[in-house]
């Protein structure tokens, strides 16, 4: 990254938390907030740390959202250990309605990496970029089925990537919290031919608060046949709702 890029970032990352902070007394009831984390590892010693939080106006219907998200990915490739950090800020919009919620959002990633790589791991953020990105969940209103899509283009790296989730309840608890066993499949291609799936499968325990606490398992099949068994624990933490 350099220094121009760098200190943009610091700018929209300041701006970003400055907007998430005001005005924070009068607006707790009315500002919903929320993090997320992913800790994935392979067989080929890839590790891949995300982290994120978004927050804006709560209730039913369209409104504003403000975010950021970063991830440190380290593997070991034939010259030696590899890391790269990329942090992408965000403002778009959500939908929230009965059973689901929708979102669509724009940011610019932020990379910084020791050497260009085609990285071993299925993440959205490949390069520095404008980042167009959106999502949309829906868990019903009663039924056992949930359902999840989520997608981003970088325009920079001219990069795709996507997810599609299934998710069924296997018990529901007294305390409101449930169960649920699923699949998911992600895909990854850009502009240098690079493509990647990564199937798999996914245990998630919600809480009665909106907490999720995700584990799953799956392969990654790349295009140059660095194919590996994964594992990952995943978790949304609502700070505020």
């Amino acid at each position: 990254m350099n220094s121009k890029n760098r200190w943009y970032g610091v700018a929209l990352t300041a701006l970003l938390g400055a907007g998430l902070c005001v005005p924070v007394g009068e607006a707790a009831a009315q500002w919903s907030s929320t993090a997320i984390g992913v800790v994935e590892y392979d067989t080929d010693e890839t590790l891949l740390l995300l982290a994120g939080v978004s927050a804006g106006p709560s209730g039913r219907g369209w409104a504003p959202r403000f975010g950021v998200q970063a991830y440190h990915l380290g593997f070991e490739s034939g010259a030696g250990k590899v890391t790269a950090v990329v942090v992408r800020p965000y403002v778009g919009m959500r939908n929230l309605f009965e059973g689901g919620s929708a979102s669509i959002n724009v940011g610019y990633a932020f990379s910084n990496k020791d050497r260009d790589f085609e990285a071993p791991a299925i993440v959205g953020d490949r390069g520095d970029g404008v980042v167009l990105s959106g999502g949309w969940d829906y868990w019903g209103t009663g039924g056992p089925l949930g359902y999840q899509l989520l997608g981003a283009y970088n325009f920079g790296s001219e990069s795709i990537w996507t997810r599609g989730r299934v998710s069924t309840r296997l018990m529901q608890r007294a305390s409101g919290g449930q169960t649920r066993l699923g699949g998911e499949l992600a895909y990854l291609s850009d502009n240098s031919g690079f493509s990647a799936f990564q199937p798999g499968a996914i245990l998630e325990f919600h809480g009665a608060n909106g907490g999720i606490l995700g584990l799953g398992a799956g392969m990654k099949f790349f295009e140059a046949g660095q194919d590996a068994v994964y594992f990952k624990v995943e978790g949304v933490l609502p700070i505020s709702r």
